[in-house]
């Protein structure tokens, strides 16, 4: 059983500015800018033609209806037809590039994040659910990619038409433009409101979609326990609750989305009523033609259509505003444990590991696991570690390998603190077996070559029939390409644990860590796996976590823990003499086992 404490989730920082997230968002697609030059001048040409359609209203009227010219009679539907050519093909430049780049911008992010997931301290990965990780990396980082391909690109379309739609509305009469531009600040007000709900309303559906992740992977992995305890009307109830929270937030955006676009409506029809009551009494008193007055109703009216878009546009950019801030978020945040800036290598472990006067703690607010412990392992040692659950043996074996840091004190390899090594160095040396064997859904042969390097067919079968594992790999039909199946499910508890051994066998580190590595086993498997585990001990520095103290009996020393301090150490026989804490230990096991 671990000794790792669950610890809350790290607060919630500071809500970043619209500029910043603009700023490191420019950052992430810089390198694509070849690719967005061209779509930005396919955004302008298509936005120009929305323009010249408008124009092209006054001479249709004029020209063809009014004063019945057949050149331009025949010529306008040509030229109709090349400006709609034109339009298709400019959208699909921009149509194309943009996605480009957003697929390109959300891999690179997906692989950041999983790299930098990779970096963590376990500390931080145990204070968050599993669901909330793979949601950064999937949900929010799609989310972030519709900003990159088509929010950001259709609002610089959508405004670019504006501008050139507005443009016309100045060219066929000033005072009526003035006019009809007086809607325009008011709209922009109503969407920065729409916007700044939407970005709130974003934040807390994106947390609530990790929950419902979390709570798939917690449940989906986790079926047969949910099963066999009968648990199931009460997962079905929380999956109830947890969604029913979910559509409470999608009927508030979709409130937002109902208000915005009429709201708009509203404003333009105020507008175009002012503007057709002004340019009728112009066309009446004969100041201006029918023709001018329908293309600047046509302009005004194809204006108002894309700034109404741009209240949607909007709210979907606040959604990618709210994913990026999380994600950027997750990245600024620095691994705990990490090299420093003058690292060294270590060399293969000669002497001997040293606690020197250890302290640790998981948190300032939380007590002290281990207190004061001091204690050497010479090379090629093997060294128990035994205590009741929650005397801090599985948090001490932790530091060896730096999953996390010790609070006071230091932890030496050759008289070198490993804090002052470098992270690759010292994890080379180390090999662990533990209690929960992690296997994956690939091959037996993956499965135990799991690890930098190449090895031969020779080697793989060395490895396995030291861990005695060989004979039911090859009574597999397909032996060592066997897939295992999902944490290797397919296997049994000692199969699965025979295969973690060969992997260790194969790595061939100098020191050694079993964490209660036979306690979930059979008799019968236990004796199997401990001649596995015995070859594997060879010439290596061991440190052994052992529920079972049969187990451990051969030990060259045995260190006993109690409420996080060394109160015994010795060989079985000694201390069985001591009549102490092991001897108690041992008496109780021995109780239970007959």
């Amino acid at each position: 059983m671990s000794d790792t404490p669950q610890t809350s989730e790290t607060p919630e920082r500071p809500s970043m500015s619209n500029g910043e997230l603009f700023r490191r968002f420019g950052k992430l697609v810089w390198p694509f800018r070849w690719y967005l030059l061209p779509a930005l001048l396919a955004m302008i040409v298509m936005a120009s033609t929305g323009g010249a359609i408008a124009f092209l209203v006054q001479p249709i009227l004029d020209k063809v209806f009014i004063e019945k010219d057949a050149f331009m009679l025949y010529a306008m539907p040509a030229i109709i037809l090349g400006i709609f050519v034109i339009r298709g093909i400019a959208f699909f430049i921009q149509a194309y590039l943009m996605e480009y780049v957003g697929q390109k911008v959300v891999r690179g992010l997906q692989i950041r994040l999983y790299h930098h997931f990779l970096a963590f301290d376990a500390g931080f990965i145990l204070s968050q659910s599993t669901g909330a990780l793979i949601s950064r990396i999937t949900y929010d980082a799609n989310l972030l990619k519709e900003a990159a391909s088509s929010v950001v690109s259709n609002i610089l379309r959508e405004g670019f038409s504006v501008i050139f739609l507005v443009g016309v509305l100045f060219y066929r009469d000033v005072e009526m433009a003035l006019i009809a531009l007086v809607g325009l600040p008011v709209a922009g007000w109503l969407i920065y409101i729409f916007g700044r709900k939407m970005r709130r309303l974003s934040r807390l559906r994106q947390e609530l979609m990790e929950g419902v992740t979390a709570h798939l992977e917690e449940t989906i992995s986790g079926v047969r326990i949910v099963q066999s305890f009968r648990m199931e009307s009460r997962e079905r109830a929380r999956f109830r609750r947890i969604t029913k929270d979910v559509l409470s937030n999608h009927l508030k955006v979709a409130k937002v989305r109902s208000i915005s676009k009429p709201a708009i409506d509203i404003i333009s029809g105020v507008v175009v009523g002012g503007v057709v009551l002004f340019a009728g009494q112009a066309v009446i008193n004969g100041t201006t033609t029918t023709g001018t007055f329908f293309s600047f109703i046509t302009a005004l009216l194809m204006a108002y259509a894309p700034i109404k878009r741009l209240t949607g546009l909007n709210n979907l950019l606040q959604n990618s505003l709210a994913a990026a801030q999380r994600i950027f978020e997750l990245l600024d945040r620095k691994p705990a444990i990490a090299n420093t800036s003058r690292a060294l290598p270590l060399l293969p472990l000669h002497n001997a590991i040293r606690f020197e006067n250890v302290r640790f703690r998981y948190s300032d607010d939380l007590p002290w696991v281990l207190d004061d412990i001091s204690l050497t392992v010479r090379a090629g040692e093997r060294v128990a570690v035994v205590g009741k659950s929650g005397s801090g043996k599985s948090s001490l074996i932790n530091l060896v390998p730096r999953f996390f840091d010790v609070t006071e004190g230091k932890i030496t390899l050759d008289n070198i603190d490993i804090r002052k090594a470098t992270l690759h160095s010292l994890r080379s040396q180390i090999a662990m077996v533990t209690q929960e064997v992690i296997l994956f859904n690939d091959t037996v042969r993956h499965n135990i070559a799991y690890g930098p390097g190449y090895w031969s067919q020779k080697d793989l079968e060395n490895a396995s029939e030291a861990a005695n594992a060989l004979e039911f790999i090859n009574d597999f039909p397909e032996g060592f390409d066997t897939v295992v199946g999902d944490r290797g499910i397919r296997l049994s508890g000692g199969q699965r644990q025979r295969l973690s051994i060969a992997r260790s066998i194969l790595k061939d580190a100098p020191i050694l860590i079993l964490d209660e590595a036979t306690s979930s086993l059979d008799t019968e498997s236990e004796r199997v796996v401990q001649d596995a585990l015995d070859h594997l001990m060879e010439g290596r520095t061991t440190l052994v976590i052992a529920h079972r103290l049969s187990t451990i009996q051969s030990a060259d020393r045995i260190v006993v823990l109690k409420e996080g301090r060394i109160v015994e150490e010795g060989t079985h026989s000694h201390l069985l003499s001591l009549n102490g804490e092991y001897a108690r230990l041992h008496r109780m096991q021995f109780r239970e086992e007959t």
